[in-house]
């Protein structure tokens, strides 16, 4: 291969991977059956949502894949992201792409839990979710220089990929290019966070549930909320981001 052809590949899928690291892409990797399959294990079980989040940690681009843009390259991710002294996300995504930089703070809720009552209000565990992204999106509207510096604190600390923490935290860029490569694309000022909430089965729901949990998700897009359940998120694992910005 051309090193001029290599060059312009390099910079199409990744500019912050090596010539020789080409062909891995792992967090743009679609899940394997046999992932999958570990995944539907999970959802049988249901023991806890730390058994998820450790699944997530060691599976990075179950994670990585649930990204808006397809052009979006990774910065790193940390789990247990501080939203304040006492809040804390499940994981954060830090990316950027044409459309600036980005955050993916994700809340994972356990697979049986329900999503409705019988009157079509939230039940406890989504009025819970949406009840704290509120409150991490009031602390940020004051704090979001805070919350970056904090967590670019943590991806410096955090070993290099494909080496993570326990916990499934990893920096993905060089770690003293971070700041630089953050705002070369726009910077905390056009930085865009949005959330989603992983929670219930698709399959568990029943006609009227399914319409109202669409309803939320069309109302709620505007704050940049998604509401998805596991169905939906192990299926955009496999399918992954397909809209550029």
């Amino acid at each position: 291969m051309k090193p001029e052809v290599q060059k312009i590949l390099q910079e199409i899928f990744n500019p912050f991977i090596q010539a020789e690291d080409l062909k891995s892409h792992d967090l743009w990797r679609s899940p394997d059956f046999s992932d999958l399959e570990n995944f539907a294990l999970l959802l049988l079980e249901d023991k806890s949502e730390e058994s998820f989040q450790k699944f997530l940690g060691d599976k990075s681009n179950f994670l990585f894949r649930q990204s808006f843009s397809t052009d979006e390259s990774p910065l790193g991710i940390i789990a247990k992201p501080p939203l304040s002294n006492f809040n804390f996300a499940d994981f954060a995504i830090f990316s950027v792409s044409q459309g600036g930089p980005h955050i993916h703070l994700i809340e994972l809720e356990r697979p049986n839990d329900r999503l409705f009552t019988k009157k079509m209000t939230p039940a406890h565990k989504l009025q819970t979710a949406l009840g704290q992204i509120y409150d991490w999106k009031e602390w940020l509207q004051s704090n979001q220089v805070t919350f970056i510096n904090s967590c670019f604190k943590i991806l410096k600390d955090a070993p290099k990929y494909p080496v993570k923490k326990e916990n499934g935290t990893f920096i993905y860029c060089d770690k003293n290019k971070l700041n630089n490569i953050w705002n070369a694309f726009g910077g905390t000022e056009f930085c865009t966070i949005d959330y989603l909430i992983v929670l219930g089965r698709w399959g568990n729901l029943d006609e009227k549930e399914r319409s109202r949990l669409i309803l939320y998700n069309k109302n709620n897009a505007s704050q940049f909320i998604k509401i998805r359940t596991y169905e939906g998120f192990i299926r955009k694992a496999l399918d992954g981001p397909r809209n550029l910005w």
